[in-house]
């Protein structure tokens, strides 16, 4: 090869070398700004995903705790929205929607500039993001809740006269707080998964009503109304167990005074038709002592699902073996729960110990089946024997609620209803 050729051969090359070398830098330049707009795109999607997650949770609290305010669940879901998003979107188009009144739905067609990639045709990627909030019992989904619900409707709870309920008497604080509580743990689709309350108000006596009474005492109500169906104890050595009654568990004692049965309000078995039982809530009169034990027991019993015999298919509790079975999130596939309240000492009892000791007893029981037990103590004092019984009764201490007025009743309500049926992002 003479001089010539090796000078062109040389020109080539270098021509050659100079257009790999600025292919390469062009590659280099677009994988490096590809990653940089790559990068921004997924901090961007991260964020908005975290900021959605934040507003469906807060619209869905909205909805449980103000009766199903869908515009003020909205409102607080682009509130939150907007505290949180990113930075980075260059559109953001959000849209939050609610979903047969317990169901968040927050969907977003948003996007991220990409000035890197733009160079090769590609201004923009999208941030398209979906997320719900979905109330849910104990946090997860796939989980039965059972509430068996204890109120003190004696005559102490009238305020100072037990005879006439003042106009804001601690009755009136119970029924809202009560109310509350059904409202937030209570969901509309029963269809999957089941929510049920059971309401046991009490005095003197728990009141059966005439569907309950015979099957729980073995004799027939006298007088056609349900100022005849109180029951006391069952005071035979089945006294604490669960068994259903019957002639061979032996029945309950019945009220047998020519006075009418306190309290005149029934007990109300498991359901998940909230209209009956806040319209129940509702009725609820005050007067008479305190037989806590009798409201204790009876709680349970709406629980148990050995007493299916007395309350019928519909209101039947599921079987204790799926408290100790998981669902697919690790939890529980049924939580029984007891929610104990009262405003004194259990003070009224038939036959057999006092009735703190008898509703100690009856606590011990439940938690030895695996029901969750909270208490709820109102205006009780920091000490005694009502406070002593509600502490001993709870779960735990932290289970134990001491509310000292109306206020911190409805509070405690709350705070238990919401531990019950929390809410849980589901993508």
């Amino acid at each position: 090869m003479n001089n010539r050729q090796l000078q062109e051969f040389h020109n080539q090359t270098a021509g050659n070398v100079a257009i790999i070398f600025a292919l390469t830098a062009a590659m280099l330049f677009g994988l490096v700004g590809g990653a940089v707009d790559y990068g921004r795109w997924l901090s961007a999607r991260s964020k908005t995903l975290h900021a959605m997650d934040a507003a469906v949770l807060a619209a869905g609290r909205v909805l449980q705790l103000n009766g199903s305010n869908e515009a003020q669940a909205l409102a607080a879901a682009q509130q939150y929205y907007q505290q949180n998003k990113s930075n980075l979107l260059d559109t953001d188009n959000i849209a939050f929607s609610v979903k047969d009144g317990e169901i968040v739905l927050s969907l977003s067609k948003s996007s991220v500039k990409t000035p890197f990639l733009a160079i090769i045709g590609i201004p923009s990627l999208p941030v398209n993001n979906v997320s719900r909030a979905i109330l849910a019992a104990g946090g997860n989904a796939g989980s039965d809740v059972e509430i068996a619900l204890m109120l003190d409707i004696t005559g102490s709870m009238c305020g100072s006269s037990p005879w006439t309920c003042e106009s804001a008497s601690k009755l009136d604080d119970m029924k809202t707080a009560a109310k509350d509580l059904v409202e937030i743990v209570v969901w509309q689709d029963q269809s999957e998964f089941t929510s049920k309350v059971a309401l046991v108000p009490f005095s003197e006596h728990v009141n059966l009503g005439q569907t309950y009474f015979k099957a729980v005492t073995g004799r027939t109500a006298k007088g056609g109304s349900s100022d005849k169906t109180c029951v006391r104890e069952r005071s035979n050595e089945n006294r604490y167990t669960g068994f259903a009654p019957d002639s061979t568990n032996g029945y309950f004692d019945r009220y047998t005074s020519s006075d009418p049965c306190r309290p005149s309000t029934t007990v109300m078995p498991l359901t998940s038709n909230k209209t009956l039982l806040k319209s129940h809530i509702d009725s609820f009169t005050a007067k008479g002592g305190t037989a806590g034990h009798l409201g204790t027991q009876f709680a349970w019993y709406m629980l148990d699902p050995a007493w299916g015999s007395v309350w019928g298919n519909s209101s039947t509790g599921k079987s204790y073996s799926a408290i100790s079975q998981s669902n697919e999130s690790g939890q529980p596939k049924l939580y029984k729960i007891a929610v104990l309240m009262t405003d004194g000492e259990f003070n009224t009892e038939y036959s057999g110990n006092s009735s703190a000791t008898q509703a100690r007893e009856f606590c011990s029981k439940m938690k030895d089946k695996g029901i969750i037990v909270y208490t709820v103590g109102f205006a009780i004092g920091s000490s005694g024997g009502a406070y002593n019984t509600m502490l001993d009764c709870a779960t735990s201490s932290e289970h134990f609620y001491n509310a000292a007025d109306g206020q911190q009743l409805r509070m405690a309500f709350r705070d238990i209803a919401l531990k019950i049926s929390t809410l849980r992002l589901a993508q």
